[in-house]
C-alpha cells in the first residue's frame, strides 16, 4: 500500500476489455491511440510493441496504433476513491466528455 490514500487495485487483463464504444454498460475500454511515425520510436519501444502484438502499424494513417486503457467512472466513484485521503480535499466535481471528473486541492 502506498501513502497516497488509495488502496492497491488489480488491473483487469486486457483480453477482458472491450473496444466497443457503443456499449455504455461497461466501465473499462481500450481506446485507439495513434502515434505518428515521425514521433514513434520505430527502432525501439514501438518496434518491440509491434513485434509482440501490443501495437499495430497503420500505414494509411502513418501511425503506430496502441490501445490505451480508459476507465469510465460512475457518479460518486471518484469521491469514494479519494475519501480516505488526508492530504487533499475535493474542490470541484463535474461530468465532462462522457466521464466524471474531480479537482483536488492539496492540503
Amino acid at each position: 500500500r502506498s501513502n497516497d490514500g488509495l488502496e492497491d487495485k488489480t488491473i483487469v487483463h486486457h483480453s477482458n476489455l472491450s473496444i466497443d464504444e457503443n456499449d455504455n454498460t461497461q466501465q473499462e475500454y481500450f481506446v485507439p491511440w495513434h502515434l505518428p511515425f515521425h514521433r514513434a520510436e520505430i527502432s525501439g519501444a514501438s518496434a518491440a510493441a509491434l513485434e509482440n502484438g501490443f501495437a499495430k502499424k497503420d500505414d494509411k494513417k502513418g501511425a503506430v496504433v496502441y490501445n490505451r486503457y480508459y476507465h469510465v467512472f460512475v457518479e460518486g466513484e471518484l469521491q469514494r476513491l479519494v475519501a480516505g485521503m488526508s492530504n487533499a480535499t475535493i474542490v470541484d466535481q463535474f461530468y465532462d466528455k462522457s466521464n466524471w471528473c474531480i479537482v483536488l486541492e492539496k492540503l
